[in-house]
């Protein structure tokens, strides 16, 4: 159960937000993914009432708006890498325009975020994300929330499955690519060790009166 009485993440900033398994990590990511509704109280995200919104607006405010980075990547197995990565900008219109305006081509945009990321090789780019390693799949899912400069990134544990030089390397990566489009970053972790790498940090246990 969650009763938040105030969460607040400025434009362009960073926040680490820790919370053990049960917490309502993942109640509170559907409710600013705009997935659930709240049963009392708001959710405001770029000034918008998600609660007052019906299911498409929800959805296209989602695709609009949000990238997100699953822990589980939720890649399209029989799609390329490149194909992966362009998908959001065939789902909206504005990341669409917003990625033809900084870049010549969807394809231009995906190459130049995943040479940055470090997975720009030719022969990878046309296989199905499948036949990837884990790291190399984590990266192409942040490339795939990057995409369209979202104003909001969150990112639901994501380096859950990698060693730690790889883990603070990947860390690194999204906090450049949130800092270069302007993105706020909501980074969601149950592991502490994380918190240094970013501007603000809170623990849920700490803002959820429910919990206490």
């Amino acid at each position: 159960m969650l009763n938040i009485p105030a969460l607040s993440v400025g434009q362009g900033e960073s926040l680490f937000l820790r919370g053990p398994s049960g917490s309502g990590k993942s109640t509170l990511l559907g409710l600013i993914g705009a997935v659930l509704t709240p049963d009392a109280g708001h959710i405001r995200v770029l000034g918008q009432d998600l609660g007052g919104m019906g299911g498409a607006a929800r959805d296209r405010f989602r695709a609009d708006h949000l990238g997100v980075i699953f822990q589980l990547f939720n890649l399209l197995p029989y799609l390329s890498v490149l194909e992966n990565v362009m998908l959001p900008c065939h789902f909206s219109t504005l990341r669409r325009q917003r990625t033809l305006a900084r870049a010549g081509s969807l394809d231009e945009e995906a190459l130049r975020l995943l040479e940055h990321l470090q997975l720009a090789d030719p022969q990878l780019l046309r296989r199905p994300v499948s036949q990837l390693s884990v790291g190399q799949q984590q990266r192409v899912a942040a490339a795939r929330a990057l995409i369209g400069s979202p104003e909001i990134l969150v990112a639901d544990e994501p380096t859950s499955a990698l060693d730690a030089d790889a883990r603070d390397a990947f860390i690194d990566l999204l906090l450049q690519e949130a800092g270069r489009a302007g993105s706020s970053l909501l980074f969601v972790s149950h592991d502490a060790a994380l918190a240094p790498h970013f501007e603000h940090r809170l623990d849920l246990t700490d803002i959820n009166v429910a919990a206490n």
